[in-house]
């Protein structure tokens, strides 16, 4: 866990993002059909789901339908792991180069290409630390938690509103926190807002200029 601390550490927060801003409504989580039938596009004769795409959504900011995309680190001794993130700026990236994801295995993936080793569907997380449980993909050093990601509704005093979403635990809220190193430019990585996810430092239930938002997940 060290590792993903210090590349997480190794940044320029903005602190002038609006401090502790939740732009998320206030819904309750209602539980998809677990696996991968809770998921769009699900084909029952194969068990698979997709394509599918993941975007930004409810945060309040102009990152809402930004797409996901890999922040690749490189692990000791080899083979990549790293986050997905929410690119700061326009999501520039082009039909060719987007990020296809599906679920199979009962697990959501992306397809991703990590070097050497090729293209490959590789299982999504949110682990980590209960404050740091983060969205990517092989983080190394992994203590408990390790959340099983899930499809969720929302609904809203009864009513179920359009959508599904990403979460665990029964949660689908999301912190997204602001990133800038040199050699992979501007983003914002995501975790779950989960049971005992509040800074420890401060005990705020968000991180300085962290602002809230669900993972919608939509077919293409």
């Amino acid at each position: 866990m060290a590792k993903i601390l210090g590349f997480l550490t190794k940044t320029t927060l903005v602190l002038g993002l609006a401090g502790l801003v939740s732009a998320a409504p206030n819904v309750t989580v209602v539980p998809l059909p677990s696996g991968c039938a809770g998921y769009l596009n699900y084909d029952n004769t194969t068990g698979i789901a997709g394509p599918l795409r993941l975007l930004a959504d409810s945060t309040g900011r102009e990152q809402d339908g930004f797409k996901f995309i890999p922040k690749f680190a490189i692990a000791v001794g080899g083979g990549s792991w790293g986050f997905m993130v929410v690119p700061a700026t326009e999501n520039k990236t082009t039909e060719a180069d987007e990020i296809v994801f599906r679920c199979g295995n009962d697990t959501l993936q992306a397809q991703l290409d990590l070097g050497y080793a090729g293209t490959r569907w590789q299982p999504l997380i949110a682990a980590g630390t209960p404050g740091e449980a983060v969205f990517g993909f092989n983080l190394p050093d992994l203590p408990d938690p390790n959340y099983h990601l899930e499809t969720d509704s929302h609904a809203v005093e009864g009513v179920t509103q359009p959508g599904v979403f990403l979460g665990a635990v029964n949660v689908t809220t999301w912190g997204f926190n602001y990133q800038n190193f040199t050699e992979t430019g501007e983003y914002y990585f995501l975790r779950l807002l989960g049971p005992n996810s509040q800074n420890r430092a401060t005990g705020k239930p968000l991180n300085p200029g962290e602002f809230t938002g669900y993972v919608k997940i939509t077919g293409i």
